[in-house]
């Protein structure tokens, strides 16, 4: 049997995507490690609220951690979700800012993420993932992917996400016409919202909730399946061209960004030699005592 194939995973939302996600996100940490995943990017709608979680169960078990998020943009010629996925602590600091100023656009609890409106310069440290939605419109497609191929250039790629649908063989084919056409790579991603299938019934009720309607009642706005999951390496070799899973690889290297990169550090000049900030306190509270 050959090797399994390296895979890092760019797209999963956790139950901090309200409504949405399913398992916490030390969960979906877990489940990656224990998959023998690279990597792991938690990457919830418009937020970075579960990357502490993740951060420190990731510390505990080795896995390189990838923080990020999602966006669905309204006023885009067709329906689309941008992810991003800070490089560096510069980057961090451009995911941050972006976030805040979705939200701060509009009422609590929701944001407003407009195409027309964003200035996709901002986000140079950034890796941007534009994801595949079945049904999207080929020629609106290629219009965003161009305009986003001349911002973020190497660090642009179409994540296609493979659930078993019946329309999986179509959205293949789109896949590589847009990416032949606009010269953009194509990376394989899950797109999960939760860490095992057997959270699928979990998932429908939140989803019942969110429609205020029972279970039986919410017919397509439930997930046809439970293949929104971290799967293994093994199915994920039988389902996505090998190509597409080496750039998953190649996008988590770019992505070096630690939570660790930003504790706060103490003005080391009012610190004597030999002594910690907790004892210089203590010193300079007694001397002006």
């Amino acid at each position: 049997m050959s090797a399994l194939p390296a895979y890092a995973e760019l797209h999963a939302l956790s139950n901090f995507s309200f409504q949405r996600g399913a398992s916490h996100p030390e969960e979906l940490v877990e489940r990656a490690h224990a998959l023998g995943y690279s990597a792991l990017a938690i990457t919830d709608e418009c937020s970075v609220a579960g990357v502490v979680r993740a951060h420190s169960e990731a510390k505990k078990l080795g896995l390189h951690l990838l923080l990020g998020a999602e966006f669905r943009l309204q006023d885009a010629p067709t329906p689309v979700t941008l992810v991003l996925l800070a490089q560096n602590l510069q980057g961090w600091g451009q995911l941050c800012e972006f976030i805040t100023r979705c939200r701060r656009s509009a009422s609590k609890g929701q944001y407003r993420c407009v195409w027309s409106e964003q200035n996709w310069q901002d986000l140079n440290c950034c890796e941007a993932l534009c994801v595949l939605q079945q049904g999207a419109c080929s020629h609106a497609m290629q219009s965003i992917l161009q305009t986003w191929r001349a911002v973020f250039a190497e660090r642009l790629a179409i994540a296609l996400s493979l659930h078993l649908h019946v329309h999986d063989d179509l959205k293949i084919a789109q896949a590589l016409d847009l990416s032949h056409t606009c010269d953009v790579p194509i990376v394989a991603t899950t797109s999960a919202l939760m860490h095992v299938r057997s959270r699928k019934p979990l998932h429908d009720v939140i989803t019942a909730v969110a429609c205020g309607q029972p279970i039986a009642d919410c017919g397509f706005a439930l997930t046809a399946n439970a293949q929104a999951y971290l799967r293994s390496r093994q199915r994920l070799a039988q389902i996505y061209w090998p190509q597409w899973l080496a750039h998953s690889i190649c996008i988590a290297k770019r992505c070096h960004f630690s939570l660790d990169e930003i504790r706060y550090r103490y003005p080391m000049e009012v610190v004597g030699e030999n002594e910690t900030p907790a004892q210089c306190l203590e010193r300079l509270s007694y001397e002006g005592a």
